[in-house]
């Protein structure tokens, strides 16, 4: 198992994440008990050639169960896979909702009209800003490769080698 840390595990999570348009977002409801998760499109896929600096952007509704959620209880977790080049992540961190307008502006494309019509201006836009702390990741050598071993285990019994796992801390 790899355990990495600061520049070098955010760098590897970002290799990993920023390709994969949608994350699942997970809250918890006012209890702490319940969880709920929906999918997200972080906004800021598009700084995929920056530097990774662990916070994430995503758009929602201020009177949303998510925002609701987030306002009570930071505490989030951002999954994300890719079955096609065996990636898989789990990210926990703090969630926040943020009303800052130049971010919202940085951020707005025409193609987040389908959820909010009125554009950035409607009253009720805001981000949550994800700020991620700590990662689980997986990745397998591609799917050709995988079912390959698993075939070879098949005729050998040798135990797969199905890929790596590891840990990341994120945090500077």
């Amino acid at each position: 198992m790899d355990t990495l840390h600061g520049a070098e595990a955010r760098e590897k999570i970002w290799s990993l994440i920023k390709d994969i348009r949608v994350a699942q977002l997970a809250t918890t409801d006012d209890s702490g008990r319940s969880f709920h998760a929906r999918p997200m499109i972080a906004q800021n896929l598009k700084d995929s050639h920056d530097e990774f600096d662990g916070t994430l952007w995503f758009f929602t509704s201020d009177d949303s169960r998510k925002a609701q959620e987030i306002t009570h209880n930071s505490h989030a977790l951002l999954t994300y896979a890719d079955n096609g080049k065996q990636a898989y992540v789990s990210v926990s961190g703090q969630a926040y909702i943020e009303r800052n307008r130049a971010v919202i502006d940085e951020y707005w494309n025409d193609a987040n009209r389908a959820w909010f019509p009125d554009g950035k201006d409607d009253p009720h836009l805001v981000l949550i800003r994800f700020e991620a702390e700590d990662a689980e990741f997986w990745h397998g050598p591609g799917s050709v490769i995988m079912g390959l071993a698993y075939l070879k285990t098949l005729v050998t019994g040798d135990q797969p080698d199905v890929g790596k796992f590891g840990k990341a801390n994120l945090q500077h």
